[in-house]
């Protein structure tokens, strides 16, 4: 049997390291800005399904409230509830 050269492991071994750093490199790391602005659209999110909660339940509520006119407009503009994401399972 012929074993193989101490130069052919190297080039293999080079293959290999190379695949694996292009498969990291793959895995684009966040600006700060792109996380800031992660994080002031996910706060927005959040006060507008605040925001829905709050005027929906003062309709619902306070069905006779001078204010339910206004609230209902605010929920018309606000538009329907934005979708949550399902939790992350645990495995």
């Amino acid at each position: 049997m012929l074993s193989p050269t101490p130069l052919l492991k190297k080039l293999s071994l080079l293959l290999v390291l190379a695949g694996v750093l292009s498969v990291t490199a793959c895995e684009k790391k966040k600006t700060a800005a792109e996380l800031q602005k992660e994080k002031v659209d996910n706060f927005r999110k959040h006060q507008k399904i605040e925001a829905i909660k709050a005027y929906t339940d003062l309709v619902n509520k306070f069905p006779d409230s001078d204010h339910v006119a206004e609230a209902k407009e605010r929920l018309k503009v606000l538009g329907p509830m934005p979708a949550t994401p399902a939790p992350a399972k645990k495995k």
